[in-house]
């Protein structure tokens, strides 16, 4: 993955931060190293990547709030120091962090000493989530911003069969394959296809289904456009605390989701009109999609709606309201 790809859903925030009255900034930070991940040299620069971060950071000392896009917990506790001088300023995106701490003590850690250290997150949708007191979460110093979407892209025209898409990059973990499988049994009707920028990684698609190379942005929005749902699936212990990017990327192309009901995916999806489905199993998922495709067909969710209260507009509002707020 490069620089540019990394989180694209997440570029509202610098248009949001830049037209908001109060004096934000917007640095993104993405976590893309050298090689392969996980590697020693990969490592080494996530770590000169912070530590860039911290001479970016000084540059906009000057500013009344930084909203850090990304960061790495170890890395960032080694240079925490050198941002203490306006370390209130400061306010750093943190729900893949979250998640890392569920499986890592030293990630645990590193996290709660950076609270200790004062350093205040910025959450996505709600910070009213169980077991993260540690952090401070939930606390009234914590930004909480609606997760944001892209501007709208046109809509697909219904086509006779519905068309009902898995996209994402492709990991053993994310259980694709197996997700596939459950949705071809349940809808031979349906127009299967599979959107990853990493293809060639693919191993035992069920028959039928259509494999679409998404590495180019233009391919992978013209994709959202063409289906009538999103489906998504994950495991709890590596997405109950994070938010989902290509969701946003779909309700922009009127594009239902039918996803977990995990708290922060149910917010992003319901929130303030639902644009799709959760389900609480595999089981359930099913008819979660028909569900799904009933409404969307049916042009019972509010796409305009949903995307005007996550634009980069509408986020520039709740900047100012918390900037205002605190003075």
């Amino acid at each position: 993955m490069t620089v540019d790809e990394y989180h694209q859903s997440l570029r509202p925030l610098e248009k949001a931060c830049g037209l908001a009255g109060t004096e934000w900034v917007c640095i993104p930070n993405p976590l893309v190293g050298w090689g392969c991940e996980g590697t020693v040299v990969w490592k080494f620069r996530i770590l000169l990547r912070h530590i860039t971060l911290v001479f970016r950071c000084w540059r906009n000392a000057s500013r009344a709030h930084i909203l850090i896009r990304e960061f790495s917990t170890l890395p960032l506790l080694l240079v925490f120091p050198f941002l203490w001088p306006f370390r209130q300023r400061l306010f750093f995106v943190i729900h893949h962090n979250l998640q890392w701490v569920v499986r890592s003590t030293l990630e645990r850690a590193g996290l709660f000493v950076l609270t200790r250290l004062g350093a205040r997150w910025t959450l996505f949708e709600t910070e009213e989530l169980e077991g993260l007191s540690a952090f401070n979460i939930p606390s009234e110093q914590n930004l909480v911003l609606p997760h944001p979407v892209p501007e709208q892209s046109a809509q697909g025209i219904q086509t006779d069969l519905p068309v009902i898409g898995v996209v994402g990059y492709y990991r053993p973990e994310k259980g694709m394959e197996e997700l596939l499988r459950l949705l071809a049994d349940h809808f031979p009707d349906c127009q299967m296809v599979l959107g990853v920028p990493n293809p060639e990684e693919l191993n035992g698609v069920p028959d039928g289904i259509r494999v679409v190379n998404t590495a180019a942005d233009a391919d992978y929005r013209q994709l959202l456009i063409e289906c009538d749902v999103l489906v998504q699936n994950g495991a709890a212990d590596r997405y109950r605390y994070r938010v989902s990017g290509p969701l946003a990327d779909a309700a922009a192309c009127g594009t239902a989701i039918v996803a977990p009901d995990f708290p922060l995916i149910r917010h992003q999806l319901l929130s303030p009109v639902p644009v799709g489905e959760v389900f609480e199993s595999p089981g359930a998922m099913p008819d979660s999609v028909r569900l799904a495709i009933e409404n969307v067909r049916a042009g019972h969710y509010d796409f305009n709606t949903y995307c005007a209260a996550r634009s980069a507009n509408a986020l520039a509002n709740h900047l100012d309201e918390f900037s205002n707020g605190k003075s």
